[in-house]
């Protein structure tokens, strides 16, 4: 019953996320009464430049650069030697995450991943997760390449774990409630380059309880038997996860490799569920208890777990201080679940507004999440053919980050190479969804991802199998950070594939890379980095 259910989701037309028809659009009737993908950006929309734009022969020099790292690294099979989750030789559902809370060690010809924090671990891992989706699924929309479309089924299975990974017996009807991540059964594999991995779960078998989260024992999920589920599913990852949703309709109705197609589809099914059980629980996030029955944190009736809890999981705890303060994310659960806007939400440009400034004022990582909000809005509008919404939206973004680069010294809450960092990576992908770049942006671009490149094209470990490595304990990942300088983190490095794939580029932006050669991986030449 729970499968077809699923199914029923995907054939009445859920994939396409059709929804209102505001504004011009070049979608269509896809033939089964369901809105076909929009091909284009719908509107015209331009802002003047500033700065000097990069020459053509600074844009193919950027390009080589990157590329000839992917090609230099093997990046896609790097993330699948680090990634995982459940093997399919274990006979289970197979799926992989990108996880944190975990050591590697080499002991012998095997590499052992444990996770190694029976207090915590693992809570945020659906904001790094998402963000190599997106890259895969547009990669391998792109290039066909087997190991993108390989990460793309894995992950989008991952994803769909920390649902499925929350049922608590056959008879729990909720298969679409998120966990933080589940922790299911160790075991040892072959990988397909013929490595021994071992994926060691056993530091995770054990409760615990905070105010933020619990880890309790299933004993008969359907899925995986015997698991371990950190519940409560905080705010901090959606507007990640909401980023990835446009990327799953169009691998679900477009991917020509059919585990691609069905993982992801599959995916797609579950967070529209998520977003509409958002919606229709008054714009709160439900979980489950070590009973397996649902409940809202911060929403019990026992005022001390719920004053802990605070606004979690919550998009109103706020709404008698700034009426609609969180309208991006509320709006957005509603574009996912529903297809369109629920309560004539009205979210404008959304750029500012004073629960924001509280927000971020209270805590940095604030700042990311109401960023990555208005963009999964815009992202989501786009896909919905909402465009009215999407064009005021992306003036509110444009607005959001020229601020953000003109904010004074005496007023950055960090460093400005680290603030920079963070602007690079909204403005990138914010130009996968119809936001024209300008000139200083674009070079902000190329300054942070070819930091990255410097910094981590000769970093030692990307085969921790490799002949000759002493057994030990290493790191999974490089940094992203020196005392002085950040650059784009490892996991966002293949993220310009989101815009040589979208439909939603901008040409009245400033070009800033050299999609012919993204598009061509027999153009990549690890030559240009060595």
């Amino acid at each position: 019953m729970k499968r077809m259910a699923l199914v029923l989701m995907l054939g009445l037309g859920l994939t396409a996320c059709g929804g209102s028809n505001n504004g011009q659009t070049d979608g269509g009737d896809g033939g089964d009464g369901s809105k076909s993908l929009p091909t284009s950006l719908a509107f015209e929309y331009s802002r003047s430049d500033v700065g000097n734009p990069p020459s053509s022969a600074e844009i193919e020099t950027f390009t080589r650069k990157l590329t000839g790292f992917w090609k230099k690294v093997g990046f896609y099979n790097w993330v699948l030697r680090i990634s995982h989750g459940v093997h399919e030789s274990t006979g289970k559902r197979d799926y992989m995450v990108w996880w944190s809370g975990v050591n590697a060690f080499r002991e012998g010809e095997s590499v052992r991943f444990y996770h190694y924090d029976p207090d915590g671990g693992g809570h945020n891992i659906m904001i790094p997760t998402p963000r190599i989706l997106s890259s895969a699924i547009a990669g391998y929309l792109l290039t066909k390449d087997p190991q993108m479309a390989e990460v793309a089924e894995q992950f989008c299975k991952g994803m769909s774990a920390t649902m499925l990974g929350m049922v608590f017996d056959d008879d729990d009807p909720l298969e679409h409630l998120m966990a933080r991540n589940v922790a299911t059964l160790s075991h040892t594999y072959t990988t397909a380059e013929g490595y021994q991995k071992v994926v060691d779960y056993d530091g995770w078998h054990a409760s615990y309880e905070h105010w933020n989260t619990c880890r309790f024992h299933y004993e008969n999920n359907p899925y995986w038997g015997s698991v371990w589920v950190t519940n409560m599913r905080s705010k901090d990852d959606v507007p990640h996860i909401f980023m990835v949703v446009p990327h799953l309709a169009y691998a679900a109705q477009n991917a020509e490799a059919d585990e691609v197609r069905q993982a992801c589809g599959e995916t797609l099914a579950l967070l529209q569920a998520f977003s509409k059980d958002i919606v229709d629980n008054g714009y709160r996030i439900r979980s489950k208890d070590e009973n397996g029955e649902p409940f809202i944190p911060g929403y019990t009736g026992d005022k001390e777990k719920d004053d802990a809890a605070g606004d979690l999981a919550s998009f109103v705890m706020w709404d008698e201080l700034v009426p609609n303060g969180e309208c991006n994310a509320k709006r957005t659960s509603a574009l996912i679940g529903y297809g369109q806007a629920q309560d004539e939400l009205d979210c404008g440009k959304a750029s500012s507004n004073n629960y924001e400034a509280m927000a971020t004022s209270a805590h940095y990582y604030n700042h990311a999440i109401v960023r990555f909000f208005h963009l999964a809005h815009i992202a989501n509008a786009l896909v919905n053919q909402d465009n009215a919404a999407a064009q005021v939206l992306l003036e509110g973004m444009a607005e959001r980050i020229e601020g953000y680069i003109d904010t004074a010294e005496i007023d950055l809450p960090r460093s400005r190479s680290e603030w920079e960092n963070d602007i690079a990576l909204l403005a990138l992908r914010s130009s996968a969804f119809g936001l024209p770049l300008t000139s200083r942006e674009a070079r902000l671009i190329h300054e942070k991802w070819g930091m990255g490149v410097d910094e981590f094209k000769n970093w030692e470990h990307y085969n921790l199998w490799a002949a000759g490595l002493a057994d030990g304990q290493y790191p999974t990942r490089p940094g992203h950070a020196s005392a002085e300088e950040h650059w784009t983190r490892i996991e966002d490095m293949t993220l310009v594939f989101e815009y040589c794939w979208s439909p939603f580029k901008n040409p009245a932006g400033v070009e800033f890379i050299d999609c012919s050669i993204v598009n061509d991986p027999s153009q990549w030449d690890a030559s240009y980095i060595e």
